[in-house]
This record gives structure tokens, C-alpha cells and sequence, in this order.
């Protein structure tokens, strides 16, 4: 069966040109695209007005003949969008979500409020345009023609000492990126780690930024009953001379913290972007040391 992919751009603008490509080479690979003709429009941040891209979105999520919704790109837009979703009627069939860095407001919605499975990671145009390593584009593409089924977990790292008691972890990964994490405090999409998994990124925040989003989660109670955190990639964020002290703000959080943390390389805004499953039990392996 031909997989059916619903993609919307609920975030930054993006070119008719780029969407066009995107569109015209996943239906080179077999796959059947549909994009809402008004995809794009005029506004001051996004891809399109607030009303637009909340119909779209909520088109490609209602959609029944829908497999897959797939982010365009990221950016800014989605938190916008979300409160409105509470008033809409749970559509009967499911779809999987796939998307990262702003498209992490739909997964806590989704995966929360209509306990969906959903996917990390990269967006239609980072894996049409090319924009991330072979070993992703493989990946997602093998996901979207074999579903999940065949999906092989990697490796995690262990930071502190509680992780590196541990020769495995399961239970269900949440998550995604730490400033619209953040975000969600105070929300009625508020993140709800509570015996979950818990995967944290981000890109181009300084090290006392990922300090005080962290404090601030703690603060908020949200690690307070986690099974575990898991960092990706931080990328950027580097100091006025060069240096990042991202790394040292994640080993002192590490240490502190009374839950077993691990790094998991290749997940986030880097070169790779490995799908993720989310809200799904899974059996992690650790590289014991």
C-alpha cells in the first residue's frame, strides 16, 4: 500500500518553490503527497495567517485517507495554533506526526491530549533538500514505505552514575525541543514527563540559557518522577570567543539531578537527525563503560 502524506507548514514561511520540490520528489519515490492548495499566504512571522494554517492543519489531521503528516520545517508558529486543537473532535484514524524543533508542540498534543504515537525528526524539506546526513534520509524514507516495525533503536551513552548502573532502558520516549518544552509550562499542553523518557535538544541557545531553561523545568516540578532524560544534540550556542559551556551546564544538571541521564548523538538540529518514536514503549540498549 502506497503511503499518504498530508504536509503542512504551520511554522516559518517557506518558498512555493521548495514545497513544490518537496512534493514532487517524495512522489518520485512512490510516496502520494497532498498539500492544501492555500498552503501559503502573507503574514508577519509565519508561512501563512493564524486562521489558515490552523484550517490546514486541522484538514491534514482529520484527514481519512491521511497516513502520514509531515512538517515542512520548523520555526515559529505551531504554540500559536495548539489551544485550538483542545476543541476539536479526536479524528478516528490515526496518523503519525513527524517533525522536530518547533513541531514539538504538536507532539506533546498529540501524543498527551489523543495519546498518538508520533516521530522526531526531521522536517519534508531537510530530507528532500538534502539538508541532513545519508544516514537519516535513509532512515525516514524506510519509515515512511516499512512503517516502524523494522526500526532499530540506538545505542545511549550514560552520563552520571545512575545511568551507568543501568545495561538498559525501557518505557515511553516524550519530549523534544528544551525551549518549546519551556514553552509549554503554565499551557494547557503543559509536557507531562511523569514515568516517561524524557529527550531534550536545542540549537543556538548559550549555555546560560540551557542552565536556566533546565532550572527552570526543575523548578516547574516536570523531572521531579521521570524515568530517565535523554539529551541530544545541542548545537551552536557558543560564547563570544568560540568556546561552548553547553557541555559543562549538562554535566553539573547530570550530576544533581537524582534520575539517570544519558546522551543519545545524532537526534536534534545536527548534520543527523535519526527519527525518534514517541510515545511508544521502547527498549533502549546503553553502552556500558
Amino acid at each position: 500500500m502506497v503511503t499518504h502524506i498530508h504536509m503542512i507548514a504551520p511554522s516559518y514561511p517557506v518558498s512555493l518553490e521548495d514545497v513544490q520540490f518537496a512534493k514532487q520528489h517524495l512522489e518520485s519515490l512512490g510516496l502520494q503527497v497532498t498539500i492544501p492548495p492555500d498552503l501559503l499566504g502573507a503574514d508577519l512571522l509565519c508561512a501563512n495567517h493564524d486562521e489558515a494554517r490552523l484550517s490546514h492543519l486541522k484538514a491534514a489531521l482529520a484527514d481519512p485517507g491521511a497516513d502520514v503528516i509531515w512538517l515542512l520545517q520548523g520555526g515559529y508558529g505551531l504554540t500559536r495554533l495548539i489551544p485550538d486543537l483542545f476543541f476539536m473532535e479526536k479524528p478516528c484514524k490515526e496518523k503519525l506526526f513527524i517533525g522536530f524543533s518547533d513541531g514539538t508542540a504538536l507532539h506533546v498534543f498529540l501524543n498527551q491530549a489523543w495519546n498518538w504515537p508520533s516521530i522526531h525528526g526531521a522536517g519534508a524539506l531537510h530530507i528532500t533538500k538534502q539538508k541532513v546526513g545519508a544516514q537519516t534520509i535513509e532512515m525516514t524514507l524506510h519509515l515512511l514505505k516499512e512503517g516502524q516495525h523494522s526500526y532499530s533503536l540506538p545505542f545511549l551513552n550514560p552520563v552520571n552514575d545512575k545511568a551507568r548502573e543501568m545495561s538498559s532502558l525501557t518505557g515511553t520516549l516524550i519530549g523534544g525541543n528544551l525551549c518549546l518544552l519551556t514553552c509549554s509550562l503554565g499551557t494547557d499542553w503543559q509536557i507531562n514527563a511523569s514515568e516517561k523518557i524524557l529527550f531534550l535538544e536545542d540549537i543556538d541557545e548559550r549555555g546560560y540559557r540551557v542552565d536556566r531553561m533546565l532550572v527552570h523545568l526543575q523548578q516547574a516540578s516536570i523531572f521531579n518522577t521521570v524515568k530517565a532524560i535523554i539529551f541530544g544534540d545541542f548545537v551552536g550556542g557558543n560564547e563570544a570567543n568560540g568556546a561552548s559551556l553547553i557541555p559543562q551546564v549538562l554535566e553539573r544538571f547530570s550530576n544533581t539531578i537524582h534520575v539517570p541521564v544519558f546522551r543519545l548523538h545524532g537526534c536534534g538540529h545536527g548534520k543527523e537527525n535519526i527519527p525518534l518514536p514517541f510515545n511508544k514503549n521502547l527498549d533502549f540498549s546503553i553502552n556500558l563503560p
